[in-house]
């Protein structure tokens, strides 16, 4: 799909999670950070959620501050799926997409894959509750900027790719 995000679009910035409803649009700007959309047509209503780790450290974090959050992957699925009002029994009529995931530090360090890490933590937590994954778009070396529709309750994936001199 080749359209253009409207100028309402809310922005979803790192460690927020959104959802919206018939006539919004979502839309976060990734690099190591992963974009998890989620969609339920039934229902009518889209999320997203724009993470920055994959795991939620021990105990350091109250439950409602990490339930307020998606900075980590491993908070942010259940988050997302609460905030949009879904229960278990409603998971198989939402379908995800995930985006971003990239390598934008030193490629020689594993320590320093986080992109990767967060893909990894992506494809854990939304199978661990059974979700269906419709698409991906994670690793490489470039940003990514994701649009969720929920007029349409499509995803757009863009590339931010360098200019080259």
């Amino acid at each position: 799909m080749n359209t253009v995000p409207a100028a309402g679009c809310q922005r979803v910035g790192i460690g927020q999670l959104k959802i919206g409803a018939s006539g919004g649009q979502l839309e976060a700007v990734l690099g190591s950070c992963v974009g998890i959309a989620l969609i339920w047509k039934a229902a009518g209503r889209c999320g997203l959620a724009h993470c920055l780790l994959p795991e939620a450290p021990g105990q350091q974090a109250s439950a409602a501050e990490l339930a307020a959050s998606a900075r980590y992957v491993s908070v942010a699925v259940p988050s997302l799926l609460r905030l949009m009002g879904a229960h278990e029994e409603d998971y198989p009529d939402i379908e995800a997409v995930v985006a971003g995931g990239a390598s934008m530090l030193d490629k020689r360090s594993q320590r320093l894959q986080v992109g990767r890490q967060n893909a990894a933590a992506a494809r854990k937590y939304l199978r661990e509750r059974g979700l269906h994954v419709s698409a991906t778009c994670l690793g490489g070396e470039y940003g990514r900027t994701m649009y969720v529709d929920c007029a349409t309750q499509n995803v757009i994936v863009r590339d931010i790719v360098p200019v080259q001199d």
